[in-house]
């Protein structure tokens, strides 16, 4: 995803393809707005991971958005304390919290 793409998505409120402009969405969607993206599609499991300080995808997005949408496949949902966007990747407890915790997940299914 591009800034462009992400800023639309903020400005609009909804997580959509990319707008081309009325012209180019009819000619790439068929419709005059981008459609948005259907979450009820996803068949996998979903292990997500939450931080309660992230600017990014703030806990209010994650809940009232997100969560109701992909609630079917959720198997687990981890709220980390005092982790922002960037703690995922550069966070200091990362590996505990996250990365070791996801690859024991898939060490088990491939069990």
């Amino acid at each position: 995803m591009n800034v462009m793409h992400w800023v639309q998505m903020v400005k609009k409120g909804t997580v959509a393809m990319y707008d081309y402009g009325t012209r180019e969405n009819k000619k790439k969607y068929g419709q005059a707005n981008p459609p948005e993206y259907d979450f009820t599609r996803i068949q996998k499991p979903i292990y997500l991971y939450c931080g309660d300080e992230d600017w990014l995808a703030d806990p209010q997005d994650i809940s009232g958005y997100l969560l109701p949408r992909i609630s079917h496949t959720v198997v687990e949902n981890v709220d980390l304390t005092d982790y922002n966007h960037l703690d995922f990747i550069w966070g200091l407890k990362a590996a505990a919290d996250i990365y070791y915790p996801i690859v024991k997940k898939i060490k088990a299914d491939l069990a």
